[in-house]
């Protein structure tokens, strides 16, 4: 990140554009927690913006970074989108852009399904729910710091710098569908028990198992004997299992994916969810997560079936 910045700076001054370049690790730091200290970065970032006012090109390194320590160090996550996004927090910029090698956030995967097209416009919670289920543009958590202080982000490409690309702020368009998303990896859990059946803290026991071996859960369903369960982190996971084991019968499935459907599912009233499963009819489906959250529709299945699942699914949403 040093070289290439120090080296675009100086190729920009070859050419005679004015540019200033500022060392991410004078103003870019991170907590006792390892989270990005945003009030630092407004407090020593402003007086450098300051110092260059009739400057209206800067540049900076991305994921670098300094810990509580003052030692170098990096944001662990999201690489420097993540840092964009800081910034933009921090100077509460009017608008943060994030260019790539695609015209913004997609419909479906254009590298699976042919004919996909970009999405105009997202929520915060609806890029974060693709970014999170496959959508490769954008890291999960890149959008989180200009979420929190309401930055617009726009996506956009390198190579069309003209096209309109993706707007992300936090208006929702009603009524619609939005885009489709796929992650692998997946591997299902399926606990049975008859300790379930009217019993209260059974949940908690389970997920506090997850929560010592740092595993996060993607998705989950219950019923009154049984709680089904997904990850994408399996490195803790013969562990999981034994600790599992002394609350009933345990099943491991692997090598599925989580199709994800993004858009308005806040009512009934459209019928999307009736679509999407009238989309799968044809294939099995392993679990379903519905009404989590007013912006998806999450299914699980077989990773084989992954192809299939986005294409027909793009014909019955979309076309």
């Amino acid at each position: 990140e040093l070289l290439s910045t120090t080296l675009y700076h100086i190729y920009l001054k070859s050419i005679g554009v004015e540019s200033v370049l500022l060392p991410a690790l004078d103003f870019m730091k991170t907590d006792e927690d390892n989270e990005p200290d945003i009030p630092f970065t407004t407090k020593h970032l402003t007086p450098l913006l300051e110092q260059h006012k009739g400057n209206k090109l800067f540049i900076t390194q991305g994921f670098i970074c300094r810990n509580s320590f003052g030692e170098v160090d990096n944001l662990r996550r999201g690489g420097s989108d993540y840092t964009a996004s800081l910034l933009g927090a921090a100077i509460l910029a009017e608008e943060v852009q994030i260019w790539t090698d695609i015209d913004g956030m997609h419909n479906n995967d254009p590298r699976i399904v042919k004919g996909t097209k970009p999405i105009a416009q997202l929520s915060f919670d609806e890029a974060a729910e693709l970014a999170y289920f496959g959508a490769k543009i954008l890291h999960p958590q890149s959008v989180f710091p200009a979420q929190k202080y309401k930055i617009p982000v726009r996506l956009l490409n390198t190579m069309e710098p003209t096209a309109a690309g993706t707007l992300i702020t936090h208006d929702s368009e009603k009524g619609k569908i939005k885009s489709i998303a796929a992650k692998d990896g997946i591997t299902a859990i399926r606990i049975q028990s008859s300790r379930m059946l009217l019993a209260y803290g059974f949940l908690r026991r389970v997920f506090e198992v997850f929560e010592r071996y740092k595993t996060p859960i993607d998705m989950i369903t219950t019923s009154e004997v049984a709680v089904s369960l997904t990850i994408d982190e399996t490195g803790n996971l013969s562990k999981i299992i034994e600790e599992l084991e002394g609350f009933g019968t345990v099943e491991v499935d692997t090598n599925h994916s989580i199709v994800c459907v993004v858009g308005d599912f806040g009512s009934e009233k459209h019928g999307f969810a009736s679509r999407v499963l009238e989309g799968l009819k044809h294939i099995p489906i392993r679990m379903i997560s519905y009404g989590g959250s007013n912006y998806n529709v999450s299914l699980l299945i077989l990773s084989e079936y992954k192809t299939e699942a986005l294409r027909s699914l793009h014909n019955r949403l979309f076309e």
